[in-house]
């Protein structure tokens, strides 16, 4: 456990000081300390934080010292006036005093400008935006923000044309305001011509035309643009990505895709880490981006650890397939990897490749697998065997995503239909059916989001026996948060379980995320595991779990650690970390 612990730290720290490897380069300026006094409604950390305060490290988040700059002690006076008008508190007084290196802010807030009056004249929804109420005290950001959001509503609706009025009356002797909003809508726009203006000369259109996220004709949505920048982006290959758009042509909006080349198109990492579980890793990527040109991207990667050898080379080529505007990509992976846990010894080589077609919130794969495995199992049972085994596998997973974010959801559901389909091949070959269906629920009320996993999958053996290695395996951050991954095999009751795996799986995760202190969360969490080693049996014993867990929100989704309990066997417990949502 304190290993566990210090690994941890360890790794925060790290990012800490990567975090702030640019600041430190920077010419030190001399730094003061602020005290804020006074405030009986505003949030000191708020006023701070308008004023160029720079935020603690996470490591200090208990310190609430406030360390400004020298360079924003020049206007402060005039920048904190600004931020108070812009709260509705347009009559507070302010003192600054310095004594040496502290910097003393006394403000006496006075009285507050309250809305008094708030009209509404609109034919299209915007009651519910509109967040202000009678008494709430008038706040200039959110008036605008307001605004901002009503705009982004009627384009994500496709009325490009509008009249959209909002005003503000404010009344100092009287501490008032009252609110308008005006809204006439027009008819709905669509998309017009896409023109690509400029693009790299060895990359073809086709491959920008699969990125663009809407077609000529499709009722105009301002998150299609949004869409649009994001896969393209994600390419890495493009620079300068430009998508401009007008509502000058009655009420069709024509697009200009204009495209640079990322002048870095080589990626390299190299990362050694340790784990209580697995010891010392070492991992290692080399990439080249648009290999060959199109776009492509030729990856090789390397993992060493304790259990756990692998090396792989990749190819992604976007746009490979093209038929009357619609794109499908291709993947293909190449790679041998050896891997050890409790119940046996694997060697696998594999080749695997598939077409990907993306439309809207739908993604479809096919592709075709091919394996070698050798497995030593430890323990002889009669229904698994050990030895050699070729597998040739078509497969096909449909995904549909209706989540608001891919980085941190907090409303939408998400659904996985996977099913593959063993081909036998001699004497050492299987032939199978294995489904997962997989369906995710999350929704936020305020600083509180509820989220649902539910997972169900099935493997029908026709002939030949089935590699341990291709069974249902539980435990880990997308399964039982109490074991570690592929820990939980065939469970026998609620405190046992055996090492191999099985041919039926339901497995349920539900967890509450609560903000505690700004980009800080808390967690609870309830975790459930069934597998049975027959066939379409649903009605096992079940491994339940409880923990608890802490969420720091970041740019790239949040740094996640749990501990998760066995709740009939306390002594079953693990510490689990993770980046990004598992929702």
């Amino acid at each position: 456990m304190l290993k566990r612990v210090f690994i941890i730290i360890f790794i925060i720290f790290i990012s800490v000081l990567n975090a702030n490897s640019d600041s430190n380069n920077t010419k030190k300026q001399k730094e003061y300390q602020l005290i804020i006094e006074g405030v009986k409604h505003l949030d000191k950390d708020d006023i701070a934080k308008a004023l160029g305060v720079k935020e603690s490290s996470i490591l200090k988040f208990w310190d609430d010292k406030k360390i400004i700059k020298e360079q924003f002690l020049k206007n402060l006076k005039e920048t904190l006036k600004s931020y108070l008008e812009n709260k509705g508190y347009f009559d507070a007084k302010i003192e600054i005093i310095k004594n040496g290196d502290i910097v003393k802010v006394i403000i006496n807030e006075g009285e507050p400008v309250r809305i008094k009056d708030i009209k509404i004249d609109s034919n299209f929804k915007i009651k519910d935006l509109i967040t202000f109420k009678i008494g709430d005290i008038f706040e200039a950001d959110k008036f605008v923000e307001i605004k901002d959001k009503i705009i982004n509503r009627l384009l994500e609706n496709g009325y490009c044309k509008y009249k959209l009025k909002t005003k503000a009356y404010i009344d100092l002797k009287k501490h008032s305001a009252k609110l308008l909003y005006k809204l006439d809508k027009d008819g709905v726009c669509h998309f017009g011509e896409i023109k690509i203006v400029k693009h790299p000369k060895d990359i073809s259109k086709d491959v920008i035309y699969s990125r663009i996220k809407f077609r000529k004709g499709d009722r105009f949505d301002i998150r299609a643009i949004n869409e649009s920048y994001s896969s393209l982006n994600q390419l890495n290959t493009f620079a300068n990505i430009q998508i401009k758009y007008n509502f000058d042509n009655n009420r069709s909006v024509d697009t200009n895709v204009s495209l640079d080349k990322r002048e870095k198109l080589k990626r390299y990492l190299l990362a050694i880490g340790y784990d209580s579980v697995i010891g010392m890793r070492f991992k290692g990527l080399w990439e080249r981006r648009n290999f060959l040109g199109n776009a492509k991207k030729l990856t090789i990667y390397t993992e060493i650890a304790k259990n756990n050898k692998k090396i792989q080379s990749s190819l992604f080529a976007p746009a490979f397939l093209s038929f009357y505007g619609y794109y499908a990509d291709f993947y293909i992976s190449t790679g041998y990897e050896k891997e050890r846990i409790d119940a046996y010894k694997l060697k696998r080589f594999f080749v695997n490749g598939y077409f990907d077609y993306n439309y809207k919130n739908w993604d479809f794969q096919l592709g075709l697998s091919l394996e070698n495995l050798q497995i030593h199992l430890y323990d002889n049972l009669p229904y698994v065997i050990g030895g050699t085994f070729n597998l040739l596998y078509p497969y096909f997973h449909i995904t549909y995503d209706g989540r608001d974010s891919k980085l941190d959801p907090k409303n939408g559901i998400y659904l996985s239909w996977y099913n593959e389909y063993g081909l036998a091949s001699g004497v050492d070959g299987v032939q199978y059916y294995k489904y997962i269906l997989e369906a995710r629920y999350i929704k936020s009320f305020g600083d509180l989001t509820l989220s649902a996993v539910g997972k169900v999958g099935a493997i029908h053996e026709i002939s030949g026996t089935l590699p341990a290695s291709k069974l249902f395996y539980g435990g880990g951050v997308y399964s039982n948060r109490a074991y570690g991954k592929k820990d939980i095999g065939i469970v026998t009751s609620n405190k046992s379980f055996k090492k191999l795996g099985g041919k039926s799986l339901l497995n349920f995760q539900l967890e509450a995320n609560y903000k505690l202190y700004k980009k800080l969360y808390g967690a609870i969490f309830f975790d459930s595991t069934m597998i049975s080693e027959q066939e379409y049996n649903f009605k096992g014993k079940r491994i339940d779990t409880i923990g608890i867990g802490l969420r720091y929100k970041t740019p790239i989704g949040p740094i996640k650690i749990d501990l998760g309990f066995n709740i009939h066997n306390r002594k079953d417990h693990a510490i689990s970390i993770m980046l990004g949502q598992s929702f």
